[in-house]
């Protein structure tokens, strides 16, 4: 029988808590995924998707397939990562509300980069992929 030590990341009242922060933070990666699935039926074929490393500097226009599986890619990833250190051994010493809530939290953050990225592609403010033929052509014009 599992004894109710908070301290201990396999009590029954801290394996309760872990299991919402789980459920939560795989509701947001779902999020993420469902969005991702809309814009892609939205946004046209030649939309740029911003990734953002950090700050305005350093984010980066990728094509619409790559931004749309970059992002819930990332979700899952952070999920995973965050969410098994958080359950496992390693968080045993950690303070019991941020084995709870680290996972959650940094899946919402994701999530609203991501709906802020989808909206920026969407509202045009990220400049569109020229085809290449086109970029010749105004190379040329411009020259003459």
């Amino acid at each position: 029988m599992i004894e109710n030590n908070p301290g201990r990341v396999n009590s029954g009242d801290s394996l309760g808590r872990m299991m919402v922060s789980l459920v939560v933070s795989g509701i947001f990666t779902l999020a993420m995924i469902v969005a991702a699935v809309w814009a892609a039926i939205v946004l046209p074929a030649g939309a740029r998707i911003p990734l953002h490393l950090g700050s305005v500097e350093r984010r980066y226009l990728v094509p619409k397939r790559a931004g749309l599986i970059i992002w819930p890619a990332a979700g899952v990833l952070m999920a995973g990562v965050l969410g098994g250190a958080a359950a496992s051994s390693l968080a045993a010493d950690w303070v019991p509300g941020v084995r709870d809530v680290l996972a959650p939290a940094a899946a919402g953050v994701l999530l609203a980069f991501e709906v802020g990225a989808l909206a920026m592609a969407r509202g045009g403010s990220v400049p569109a992929a020229v085809p290449e033929g086109a970029r010749e052509r105004e190379t040329s014009a411009r020259s003459e």
